[in-house]
């Protein structure tokens, strides 16, 4: 059997393997705890980088998005504008086309009147031939001035 002595010796010595291990584990926890917070570090740096991608990717989209919109809107405009023109054209063709179809009515309409004018002078040159004749006849001829 063993003495007290011995006993408390050899819990000494375990007590110091104890020891031993716990400053081992101890340092492995710490060792441990830096190779997690390195590892931590380097997934945030990770995620960094990738979140500025992404910033990248969803600006990148949005300036493309806004490109393609800008040429949706500027295809509309030039779409409405060409339609615009044709129609501001269709109205100047209708209005050169009841210019030119009044311009026509009124030619004819001046020329009814010259014929009239000409039937009238034709008259007027028939009753003064007439009128000459009716004179002659009256008076001999001789006109006084």
């Amino acid at each position: 059997m063993k003495t007290y002595d011995q006993k408390l010796a050899d819990l000494s010595v375990k007590l110091a393997e104890l020891s031993k291990k716990t400053a081992t584990a101890a340092e492995d926890a710490k060792v441990g705890r830096e190779l997690l917070a390195e590892a931590i570090r380097e997934k945030m740096v990770d995620a960094k980088g990738a979140a500025a991608n992404l910033e990248e990717d969803i600006r990148n989209a949005g300036e493309e998005g806004q490109g393609k919109f800008r040429t949706a809107v500027l295809k509309t405009k030039m779409t409405v504008k060409a339609g615009l023109e044709d129609l501001k054209e269709a109205r100047d063709k209708r209005h050169l086309e009841n210019f030119v179809d009044a311009g026509i009515i009124y030619i004819y309409d001046c020329y009814e009147a010259a014929a009239a004018l000409i039937a009238e002078a034709e008259l007027s040159i028939l009753e003064v031939a007439e009128a000459l004749k009716e004179y002659d006849e009256r008076f001999g001829g001789e006109k006084e001035a």
